[in-house]
């Protein structure tokens, strides 16, 4: 821009750069400003389901409401988290399970990215093998991006 502002000698070089960083600087702070004008990419849960286990991203011995402790026993004393995100074409986001118990945070799970286009979403899952005891409570599972944007939640708890 300084050449512009210079326009054939009318003004100096040292002005004419001056004005340019000037004029560059408001517009860097017009798009940090107007960023918050463009809405985030629509993602949400397509599927979500808790389950034994999950094989060839299909959920086994699926839990339907709540599900016995002595069942989870059975198990092996875990569960897993299957979830599918929609996304638009050509997106991919990174995002995590976050595992709750009686609301406190009890694991973090990075998986990998998500990758839209797919009409039935992005088919994804992870395991929690150690739920701790007692292991009646309130669980849920949060589908977050990286940035910490809530994609979904699926809850289920976990009787006596």
């Amino acid at each position: 821009l300084a050449p512009a502002f210079r326009n054939r000698g009318r003004m100096g070089w040292p002005r004419s750069l001056a004005l340019a960083v000037v004029v560059a600087m408001l517009g860097v702070v017009h798009v940090w400003a107007g960023r918050t004008l463009v809405p985030p990419a629509p993602l949400f849960l397509a599927d979500k389901q808790a389950a034994r286990d999950v094989q060839d991203l299909i959920p086994q011995d699926p839990i339907a409401g709540s599900v016995p402790a002595a069942t989870v026993a059975e198990w092996g004393g875990g569960l897993a988290a299957y979830t599918a995100v929609h996304a638009p074409s050509g997106l991919r986001e990174p995002i995590e399970h976050v595992w709750w118990k009686n609301g406190r945070v009890i694991a973090r799970v990075p998986l990998s990215p998500v990758l839209g286009g797919r009409a039935e979403g992005f088919r994804t899952w992870s395991r929690k093998s150690d739920l701790g005891t007692p292991l009646p409570a309130a669980y849920a599972v949060d589908v977050r991006t990286a940035s910490g944007q809530l994609i979904g939640r699926l809850s289920f708890p976990i009787t006596p």
